[in-house]
């Protein structure tokens, strides 16, 4: 660390021979500093935000030969590292090999030998940290070798030109650039009703800073509130209970995906509240109660009601913890945006169709700053748009969607790519779908585990072009990015007919869900209902053609060849 910091004050021009320019810091949210910070020479891209989509924006300018200035409020890595995905994942990881050791053992202990998985939970926290600071050594090296300048510190836009950064080692500084990437993050969306202490209500930035609570109540029924509630449960040392609005969990993704994580997830002790709405959620000392209360290592704990939307019934329960899970928004916090003219709407920042922040065409924002996609590989595909659109003479375009490869990290994973079931009716998409379990595949039998399936999305006629695949289960992500090339290229089903997969692996189970797609499996559908099965859906209201329909809906150009020559396949 020490060596960094002298290499960060070698880098940086010194007082002596840098020019100082009175700046006005009347709107510098940091509190009053010096009328005339010290003002850098100008740098060919300044970027904030020391996060994975700031280290790409930074390393691809390098690329182009371009003096590069990086700017980290806190530590390098952002929240990826110390508060969000690199550490919930080491944590999932952990209490997947618990739930292993638990639902394996019979395969290969006696009986008798059997017992509870303790968990050191002591070493767990340590380990999380130590997985951080492994990353974070890999990044500062990287930085070092290139020579990013690289400055500790809030940043605050002072004009469209200039920003300032408030840097404990070298006092404050104005720094000017051509051009200025936004790659700030996000952070936990605020509940409007709740206070979150960070002890007893905490969010996801708390949550893997303390240790296991005996109950937990997490609000939130999307892909963070039940990934943590898959680690608690995976655990086995904390009851679990989820707060939904709505009939199911997951509500961007299909149904047949939802309903089979919440089984494994009812199976593992996770108890859910659906249709109900939260009445109440405070925390409680303990020491004003006069009743008997649950134990805290804390001290306090967390008393809510909820209130069934159909009929009205109302219950109190009582747990050690209480988690926000609704959601992130971006982090915008002190930059100064009111000095650019830029407008914030709905908790996002207006951007034209090329990431710069309106009205300028000098400054982007990418990453969970313009809550689009909120992912890690999103953000840093932006942050490498971004630097090309700015020197690239042969940009290629802001990064498409449409084969963005997603992973959630639940009781079992599960990946995707392209559209599921749910988005194509949204599009009145005609498809054809396949779905091929893992009990039928040698891979899971091996490994004892067969939870899970594959589903894959096709056009429904002749071409059979693949619109999108959804897999549940062990290594699901290496089936779905088998598939990303195909649905990116508007591939049909067969030309992957003849890739020959190694066996025995969990891959085979994509193969044969091909085949079973294209009328050639070994197993046929229906005859292991609804493990392997073949259904398709056709737009409603369509017999007239699309003018003829009540409500046409509307198609992307890739949808286009969904509704050629139409060939129902029945079951």
């Amino acid at each position: 660390m020490l060596r960094f910091a002298r290499f960060l004050r070698q880098a940086t021009p010194s007082a002596a021979t840098a020019t100082t320019t009175p700046v006005n810091l009347q709107n510098n949210p940091y509190g009053k500093a010096p009328t005339a910070p010290v003002v850098l020479p100008r740098f060919d891209v300044c970027v904030i935000g020391g996060g994975p989509s700031g280290i790409r924006a930074a390393m691809r300018a390098i690329d182009f030969g371009k003096k590069v200035c990086l700017i980290e409020k806190n530590r390098l890595g952002g929240a990826d590292l110390w508060n969000g995905a690199l550490q919930s994942k080491t944590l999932w990881e952990m209490s997947r090999f618990c739930s292993k050791l638990r639902n394996l053992g019979p395969r290969i202990y006696h009986p008798d030998s059997i017992g509870v998985v303790h968990v050191d939970q002591d070493s767990v926290l340590e380990q999380l940290q130590r997985t951080s600071e492994k990353r974070e050594a890999q990044f500062k090296q990287l930085l070092l070798q290139e020579r990013v300048t690289m400055y500790f510190g809030p940043a605050s836009f002072l004009s469209p030109e200039r920003l300032c950064v408030r840097s404990p080692d070298e006092g404050d500084l104005a720094i000017e650039a051509d051009y200025f990437i936004i790659a700030t993050g996000s952070s936990p969306r605020k509940h409007p009703t709740i206070n979150v202490n960070q002890k007893s209500i905490v969010t996801s930035d708390d949550i893997m800073k303390q240790k296991f609570p005996k109950s937990l109540v997490i609000v939130g029924a999307g892909v963070i509130g039940c990934e943590f509630a898959s680690i608690f449960a995976n655990f086995g040392t904390t009851q679990v209970n989820v707060i939904e609005k709505t009939k199911r969990i997951l509500p961007h993704e299909d149904e047949d995906v939802a309903s089979y994580i919440q089984a494994l997830l009812t199976k593992r002790g996770v108890q859910f509240h659906h249709e109900c709405s939260l009445k109440n959620l405070q925390s409680v000392d303990p020491k004003t109660e006069d009743e008997k209360c649950i134990a805290s290592d804390h001290g306090e704990f967390v008393r809510y009601t909820t209130k069934n939307l159909t009929t009205g019934e109302e219950r109190r329960y009582d747990v050690e913890r209480a988690l926000i899970s609704i959601g992130r928004n971006a982090h915008y916090d002190g930059l100064g945006l009111e000095n650019l003219g830029a407008t914030v709407k709905d908790g996002k920042i207006e951007c034209d169709d090329f990431s710069r922040v309106e009205p300028h065409e000098h400054i982007y924002a990418v990453g969970d700053a313009t809550v689009d996609i909120a992912l890690v590989n999103m953000g840093e595909t932006e942050a490498c748009a971004a630097i090309e659109h700015m020197y690239s003479p042969e940009w290629r375009g802001m990064p498409k969607t449409d084969n963005l490869s997603t992973i959630m990290f639940l009781d079992e994973e599960v990946a995707g790519v392209g559209y599921n079931e749910k988005k194509c009716r949204e599009l009145n998409i005609g498809y054809v779908v396949a779905r091929y379990d893992y009990t039928h595949v040698s891979r899971a039998l091996a490994m004892g585990n067969t939870n899970g399936f594959i589903k894959i999305l096709a056009t429904n006629n002749r071409e059979k072009r693949i619109l999108g695949v959804r897999a549940i289960g062990e290594h699901a992500s290496s089936i779905v990015e088998m598939a990303s090339m195909a649905v990116h290229k508007n591939m049909s089903a067969y030309s992957l007919a003849d890739t020959l997969t190694a066996y025995p692996a969990v891959t085979q189970g994509f193969q044969e869900c091909v085949r079973l797609l294209l009328g050639n499996s070994m197993f046929k559908p229906g005859a292991s209902r609804p493990l392997i099965d073949v259904t398709a859906w056709p737009p409603p209201n369509f017999e007239r053609g699309r003018v003829y329909q009540g409500s046409p809906k509307k198609q992307s150009s890739q949808s286009l060849g969904a509704f050629q020559s139409p060939k129902i396949v029945t079951d």
